[in-house]
């Protein structure tokens, strides 16, 4: 009662004593499924409340004799007032809401570094840089993020090597094995069929920084005059970098020099995991992705390329978006329905027959460039075929520019919630 209770907003509670009920429900429901109810000696919460997008958490943790476990409670503001949304208890579920994939809180916090502590003990396996990061300190982020690679670069000895999964065009990737991030470096030329500039690379990424990431955008983090052992770099990627980065790669004595370079946590490429993964597993990641095509939709983003080589899955089995070289708005896009063909001809022809404009999107087409197996598609098909039509992304255009906000929920659909919010 005191945890929700001295909470004040403007906006009044709709059902306070309801909302109290719910949350002591689910929190005895959990620790008596456990068998770790008689173990609770307190609970602890970070009293500023947290602030992302359209929800606020409160974020604590219950604390017994050999028991830690998270409490978040996600908090909305209805239309008839203020009520508790969701209540999370595992360690994944909120680890999804501080993901890297979403956008940063606001918190008014005195001591930012003592509530890293608290989240880390709450989610052991985030590391320090991230939790400094989606609390909104992105330049304490970015020094945890470098301090981090240096100590393991101390203690290991393996190379920088390629990342896995297909070249891109536009950038070098590439990785350390130990270590679960992805180093990303601008090409000084881009080959055909790429028509983008290195300043409109730059711009996505910006974009993509300021914008809702809704969960399906990684956070790049942009570094300057970071500098590596050369002998650390294996001799295929090193020869690379110096062909066709060396605008923004040298050596410097016996380091190698990135004058630029974006760092993103690394995620398994969606196309090698549909190659190895379960045939449950795979439809799962097959849905997901087209629920991350949805939800960057309702955020007024377009990835421009859908091809599964440009998605991750992380290790909550989420699909996530990561090559912005051709991602833009929503509404700078012009969807088109595919013409009919008027011949035989017209089919057969390896060029569009019709006339295809700048901005045009013909969303009929993208299952055609997809290698998805035959019940991959009837999955995707049956529950997002409509994201496969012009219909769809010209109804969310209006919403859009009619000004509504269209939601994205930051947790699990599944997850339970107050009866009057659904």
């Amino acid at each position: 009662e005191d945890l929700l209770g001295d909470l004040r907003f403007r906006s009044p509670w709709r059902d306070l004593d309801g909302s109290i009920a719910h949350v002591t429900a689910e929190v005895r429901s959990h620790l008596r499924s456990r068998g770790e109810l008689a173990a609770v000696q307190k609970v602890e919460v970070i009293r500023p409340v947290f602030y992302q997008v359209s929800r606020a958490y409160v974020v604590g943790r219950i604390v017994g004799r050999g028991l830690l476990l998270p409490l978040v409670i996600a908090l909305k503001n209805s239309e008839s007032g203020v009520l508790v949304d969701a209540v999370m208890l595992a360690e994944d579920d909120v680890s999804i809401v501080f993901s890297f994939t979403r956008s940063y809180f606001h918190v008014d916090l005195e001591r930012v570094a003592e509530a890293v502590v608290f989240l880390k003990s709450i989610m052991p396996r985030k590391p320090v840089s991230e939790l400094f990061t989606v609390l909104g300190r992105a330049r304490q982020g970015k020094t945890e993020r470098y301090r981090e690679l240096m100590r393991h670069l101390e203690h290991t000895g393996d190379l920088f090597e390629h990342a896995p999964g297909v070249r891109g065009l536009v950038m070098v990737c590439f990785t350390l094995p130990s270590f679960g991030v992805v180093f990303k470096v601008i090409r000084d030329r881009f080959p055909h069929p790429k028509t983008v500039l290195r300043e409109e690379v730059l711009a996505k990424y910006q974009l993509v920084f300021i914008h809702d990431r809704a969960g399906r955008l990684v956070d790049a983090q942009e570094f300057r005059r970071l500098r590596f052992p050369r002998e650390r770099f294996a001799p295929e990627l090193l020869d690379e970098l110096k062909r066709e980065a060396s605008n923004t790669v040298h050596e410097e004595g016996t380091d190698l020099v990135f004058d630029h370079m974006y760092i993103e946590r690394r995620l398994t490429p969606l196309n090698l995991f549909l190659r190895s993964a379960s045939a449950e597993a795979a439809e799962r990641a097959v849905l997901d992705y087209g629920q991350c095509i949805r939800d960057l939709a309702y955020t007024n983003i377009f990835p421009g390329d859908l091809l599964l080589k440009n998605f991750g899955v992380t290790r909550h089995g989420r699909v996530i978006f990561y090559d912005y070289d051709e991602l833009c708005r929503v509404t700078d896009c012009n969807f088109r329905d595919l013409p009919r063909a008027e011949s035989h001809e017209d089919e057969m022809r390896a060029e569009a027959w019709f006339y295809v404009g700048e901005s045009d999107v013909f969303p009929e087409s993208f299952l055609s460039f997809l290698a998805f197996n035959d019940a991959q598609r009837e999955a995707l098909l049956r529950l997002h075929g409509e994201i496969l039509t012009a219909g769809f992304w010209r109804a969310v255009q209006q919403r859009l520019a009619q000004g509504e906000v269209l939601e994205v929920l930051p947790y699990h659909p599944h997850r339970v919630r107050v009866a009057g919010s659904l």
